[in-house]
């Protein structure tokens, strides 16, 4: 399985394999340096340049503060077996059943058409034996690392509108056939709802998956996050004229 991470710049122990590859901000090239403005754009130029001259089946992207623990072995098998079945185009960790005209699913009043299972990683304020913060001599109150299960109806489940970001699992030959992700969504956001309502356009399913993957990021929005989802919304809202929200069972028009 080859792996995707995006990355703002490489740090020293980044370094490319013959699996891993760290997509940075800026690539040097002989005349120019390439500039990947947004993660469709980087993940596109990975497409060209890494996954189709690999012929590894499997490729996922992951953030860079995504942690995958599942045994690299276990990921492969459930992947090719989820994958033998030649409709399912992503697998994910966690997502929605049905994509609202809000364009969002996660959040703390997740709708109850979530699904799937995954690790949040996250900061609170340290607390000693009486629940009192613990500040230090500066008087900052002093902060630790904690991990939380985010679990929807866990398990595998083919149905899903679109899957989260932070870690997705592709086939190689959907990229072979052209999917590609929308580089007219700029910066960070809805590239991965893109991606997947691409495929069920395409008649193909995303799913979830049971691999055990921590995410330490908490996912704040962009200051101009109304705008990118204004885009996306668009685009989408078009192409089912205004028929939300968007499931595998959607009519999709040209």
């Amino acid at each position: 399985m080859i792996q995707i991470i995006p990355v703002k710049e490489r740090k020293e122990d980044q370094k490319d394999t013959d699996k891993i590859f760290y997509i940075p901000n800026e690539i040097k090239q002989k005349k120019k340096t390439l500039v990947l403005d947004s993660m469709a754009a980087k993940y596109n130029y990975a497409i060209e340049n890494i996954v189709l001259k690999n012929e590894d089946p499997i490729i996922c992207f992951r953030h860079e503060d995504a942690e995958i623990r599942s045994p690299m072995e276990v990921c492969e098998y459930k992947l090719t077996n989820a994958f033998a079945d030649k409709t399912v185009g992503c697998c994910g960790l966690i997502g929605t059943m049905a994509l609202e005209n809000s364009c969002t699913w996660w959040g703390p009043n997740r709708p109850l058409q979530t699904a799937g299972y995954i690790i949040q990683g996250g900061t609170r304020p340290k607390l000693d034996e009486n629940g009192k913060e613990i500040k230090n001599e500066k008087g900052q109150v002093l902060m630790e690392k904690i991990e939380y299960p985010m679990a929807d109806f866990p398990g595998y489940h083919d149905f899903m509108a679109t899957v989260d970001g932070c870690c997705m699992f592709f086939p190689r030959w959907v990229f072979k056939n052209g999917l590609r992700f929308d580089e007219n969504l700029k910066e960070f956001h809805f590239y991965d709802c893109d991606i997947c309502l691409q495929l069920l356009e395409k008649g193909l399913k995303v799913a979830t998956i049971d691999l055990v993957v921590k995410h330490q990021s908490s996912g704040i929005p962009s200051k101009n996050f109304n705008d990118l989802k204004l885009v996306f919304f668009n685009k989408w809202n078009k192409k089912v004229h205004g028929e939300w929200p968007i499931s595998n069972i959607s009519t999709f028009y040209e």
